[in-house]
């Protein structure tokens, strides 16, 4: 069988002779990043010297070619959460998800394992550091999606064959109950919300923003960053089953401001939604009594800029507070809507309107439900008791 050829970067035997003029010299095969294989030379007064300076040449001539970040096995787990940090930063990746990527590989991933190399990390040593930040009271959700990315960054650049965290055992939580509304609950929210409207009170007259906002929710099962987020180019009420494209999210930034985010939270956060006749009113309605903006947004604030979803979240708590629906949120919406469209059509349907990738996620967090077992009644039937 033929020697296999050594990978670029590597170099072969290394031997030492004796030249003409009586010096020592030591030589090897070296193999370059684009494949040509050269013999490399180094002298010496002795043959260890030769060698010696043979060697720290090729290692130079390595790290020559080597660009700065590539990964390797002797690559620590802090250089390759940069590595990956820097990637996220060239993804359409939010900042508020940078900043929550950064917080959790400065203060869980690197004081625990940030020193250690990559060849050193196995799935038993990742499955003890997600468990011992679990127990300290962090999220092992977060900690387990970083480590995951960035292991996949080294499985990708060839310095691992798989991604070792793969294997880690989820940790199992007492399943919590979902909160949604049902129809009589999301009425009476619905007669709190007018109330409120029309309630006498000092300041700007009360609009229709918060109540329309709740509607078109209940209508669509988006975010209230992606209500917030609405521009009328994307909406066509003019079509035999109208619609609407959920193509962007209100971000606020520190020193920037607030904006709209042209991608959604996820790939699958991208969505065109049918849009219900009630939902189809509010939009038509909202088009024709408010001024135009610059932005085309559907809710802009009264100056015609974009709305931040913690104002949103401060008119809704001061709604709800001391009330029997103080335990409301933006997302209650989302979960009844997903739990209405569970009951009525399946799992993957309500996925694909809230905009999930996993319809797990979709499943364990939005929708109400008990595990529904097979109908064994006829078996079960066997145990009637004897007359």
């Amino acid at each position: 069988m033929p020697r296999p050829p050594m990978p670029p970067g590597a170099w072969g035997q290394i031997t030492v002779a004796r030249t003409r003029s009586g010096s020592l010299e030591a030589s090897a095969r070296y193999v370059y990043f684009s494949g040509r294989v050269a013999r490399i030379r180094a002298r010496g007064t002795s043959t260890q010297a030769a060698r010696t300076a043979l060697v720290r040449k090729l290692q130079a001539l390595n790290g020559a070619e080597a660009s700065e970040g590539d990964l390797t096995p002797l690559t620590t787990v802090a250089e390759l959460a940069v590595f990956w940090l820097r990637e996220k930063e060239t993804q359409q990746v939010s900042s508020n998800s940078l900043k929550a990527y950064r917080g959790t590989v400065m203060n869980q991933v690197v004081p625990v394992i940030g020193e250690r190399r990559l060849r050193d990390c196995r799935t038993s040593i990742l499955d003890r550091v997600i468990k011992d930040r679990a127990a300290f009271g962090f999220s092992s959700t977060m900690l387990r999606k970083v480590l995951h990315g960035m292991f996949d960054v080294a499985v990708r650049h060839d310095v691992m064959a798989s991604n070792p965290v793969r294997g880690v055992a989820r940790i199992s939580r007492p399943r919590r109950e979902i909160e949604y509304l049902d129809m009589e609950q999301i009425q009476d929210v619905r007669r709190l919300i007018e109330t409120s409207i029309g309630n006498t009170r000092p300041g700007p007259r009360p609009t229709n923003d918060l109540k329309d906002a709740v509607d078109l929710i209940l209508g669509t099962g988006c975010r209230i960053g992606e209500t917030g987020a609405l521009i009328y180019p994307e909406i066509d009420l003019g079509a035999a089953n109208p619609t609407l494209t959920v193509s962007g999210t209100i971000i606020t930034e520190t020193g920037v401001g607030t904006f709209r985010q042209p991608w959604t939270k996820s790939s699958a956060g991208y969505r065109t939604l049918y849009v219900p006749p009630f939902a189809v009113e509010i939009l038509l309605r909202r088009q024709v009594e408010n001024p135009a903006n610059p932005h085309g947004a559907v809710f802009p604030t009264r100056r015609g800029t974009w709305r931040q979803v913690s104002n949103w979240e401060r008119m809704w708590n001061q709604l709800v507070d001391h009330t029997a629906y103080d335990w409301v949120t933006f997302h209650t919406f989302r979960r009844s809507v997903a739990t209405l469209i569970d009951r009525e059509v399946g799992i993957e349907a309500a996925q694909a309107q809230l905009g999930h990738e996993d319809s797990n996620i979709t499943r364990d967090f939005y929708v109400h439900k008990a595990s529904v077992a097979p109908d064994l009644t006829l078996f079960l039937e066997k145990f009637r008791p004897a007359n």
